[in-house]
């Protein structure tokens, strides 16, 4: 490693871009790149799971998930250029005269797909399906990510603790996993405003509600 730039391999200058997602649409029965198929993956999670859900507020219930068909694939990988600059000082150390792709820390490649995603509390809070993307990195495990908005929450469960106000502009997320045998995720509220009083603007910043893990 060249101390005075940081680059690998002799080089005298080098700048690493952004990571940038790259994703090609696949089959749900082809292999991807990983060595899987959506179909290999939602046949191995497929099925009803259920867990113990805990409200934030106190009191539990049992929440089941399930997914359903995959409707879409796409393999996704990460990438970063390096742009690297003349070994010998042939040029200024700001100029591109190599063009690598690289790794991005973090930035497994993936398989992401959609599928229609069953999620319903014992207690009748929600009994809603979402359309959702599964990521996965292997046959037997995915997490997704979700967005709700209050309105559209098929249960009987309601926003509670913030002004009324306001309750059109509350999110909840779900983050979920589901593996072979099990699953387990948590709800969270994005709400507007400050709490702290910085005047900053009420959507500077969105509180952080807990509502339930799983």
């Amino acid at each position: 490693m060249d101390s005075r730039s940081g680059a690998l391999g002799g080089q005298s200058g080098g700048v690493l871009g952004p990571c940038t997602a790259r994703s090609e649409i696949v089959g749900v029965e082809d292999a991807s790149r990983l060595g899987f198929s959506a179909n290999d993956v939602v046949s191995a999670i497929s099925g009803a799971r259920s867990a113990t859900l805990t409200w934030a507020k106190g009191g539990s219930t049992t929440v089941t998930v399930s997914a359903g068909a995959p409707l879409a694939a796409r393999f996704v990988r990460f990438t970063r250029s390096a742009v690297v600059a003349t070994a010998g000082g042939a040029g200024p150390p700001d100029d591109p005269v190599d063009l690598r792709a690289t790794g991005c820390p973090g930035g497994d490649p993936l398989l992401e797909i959609d599928v229609p995603l069953r999620f319903s509390t014992e207690d009748g809070a929600f009994a809603d399906s979402f359309p959702v993307t599964l990521r996965a990195v292997r046959r037997d495990a995915v997490a997704y990510i979700h967005v709700i908005h209050p309105s559209h929450i098929q249960g009987s469960y309601r926003i509670s603790g913030i002004d009324p106000a306001e309750v059109d502009d509350v999110r909840l997320v779900l983050f979920g996993t589901i593996r072979s045998r099990m699953i387990t995720g948590k709800l969270q509220g994005l709400a507007p405003g400050n709490p702290n009083g910085t005047g900053e603007g009420p959507d500077t910043h969105r509180r952080r509600l807990d509502v339930a893990e799983f």
